[in-house]
């Protein structure tokens, strides 16, 4: 009764169009699976890079790991501390870009500006340092790269985003709402930033000016993802919803349904469509491009974020159980936004 009450009320107070969702029904992945020990402690950012191997950050452990396709563990990185978030910029250089909670990291600058302590480790491909950057904020979650390859990086301590060149040089800060965590970055190049604190999305164009903001998501938004319509998904880990807003500059709420609980990653697949990792009730829920729900997969610990890889198989990390599942060609591979930020 509990979660009914909150979806009513949401739907109340953003005036979505339409408020759906499953009717309990569930499809296992009975036989689809596989899970493997990420070499790392308390794994969440996950990023699959140009030749189908996967890139983990492990919290705990401080430490970014390499998996091949077949879940054999190929190296273990030293990056900052408490890395969350992990981006790899696959249209340029498939560098990946670790972003660290707590600072510091191999080749870190003895202080950063202002009394700051976020950093940002870039390894190349091949896992070798290229540097650790600060990102003239605290608290980095999660990063998308722009058309010319600089990385913007959510600072959810500061309440701001920042942009990097794609050599981990500063250019500039950008006001968002309080305790910005999720990016997502549409075709024209617009972010939109899930302020975890303020319940609201702030959405700024490609040279930082506000296009607008999404009032009264709901209580955390967490994990986003843009698909091929240019419709922003949106978790909301505080009322177990995932929720549909319009492509800019529209920003129009369209939809939310009823996820899992705990709802964190969002995924969107080449053919539009949408998964979302439940944190605490340890499934994903996959959704059609229309947001009608298709299947329940169970999976292990704590998930936290998802990624795609060019087989459709569709990989998940278990925070709590150390481990990634893989969940056989659930997924349509492709250039969907189908790695997530939760």
């Amino acid at each position: 009764m509990k979660k009914i009450v909150s979806v009513l009320l949401v739907c109340l107070m953003v005036g979505l169009g339409g408020c759906g969702g499953s009717s309990g029904s569930s499809t296992p992945a009975s036989g689809k699976s596989r899970t493997f020990k990420t070499g790392g402690n308390y794994p969440e950012g996950i990023g699959i890079d140009a030749a189908d191997n996967v890139w983990i950050a492990n919290r705990y452990s401080n430490t970014v790991t390499e998996l091949s396709n077949s879940g054999v563990l190929l190296g273990s990185f030293p990056v900052g501390a408490r890395p969350h978030g992990l981006k790899i910029d696959s249209a340029k250089t498939g560098n990946i870009w670790v972003q660290n909670t707590a600072g510091s990291g191999p080749g870190a600058p003895a202080s950063c500006p202002n009394s700051t302590s976020g950093t940002v480790t870039a390894l190349a491909p091949d896992g070798s340092l290229i540097g650790t950057f600060c990102t003239n904020g605290d608290q980095p979650q999660h990063a998308q790269f722009d058309s010319s390859g600089n990385i913007w990086v959510t600072n959810q301590g500061s309440n701001t985003v920042a942009e990097l060149t794609g050599a981990g040089a500063f250019v500039a800060t950008f006001a968002t709402g309080e305790s910005p965590h999720a990016i997502a970055i549409d075709q024209p190049g617009n972010f939109w930033i899930g302020n975890y604190s303020s319940a609201n999305v702030t959405v700024l164009q490609p040279n930082g000016t506000l296009l607008g903001t999404i009032p009264n998501v709901g209580q955390q938004p967490t994990g986003s993802a843009i698909d091929p319509s240019g419709n922003l998904w949106q978790s909301v880990q505080g009322l177990d919803l995932a929720s549909e807003f319009a492509a800019a500059p529209s920003l129009a709420p369209i939809k939310s349904v009823a996820v899992g609980v705990g709802p964190r990653g969002v995924s969107i697949d080449k053919a539009g469509n949408i998964f979302v990792v439940n944190q605490t009730s340890n499934d994903v829920f996959k959704f059609d491009s229309s947001g009608t729900q298709v299947a329940t997969y169970k999976v292990g610990e704590c998930p936290e974020n998802m990624a795609v890889d060019s087989k459709g198989n569709l990989w998940v990390t278990n925070a709590c159980g150390s481990t990634v599942t893989v969940l056989k060609g659930v997924a349509v591979p492709g250039s969907g936004d189908d790695d997530s930020n939760g």
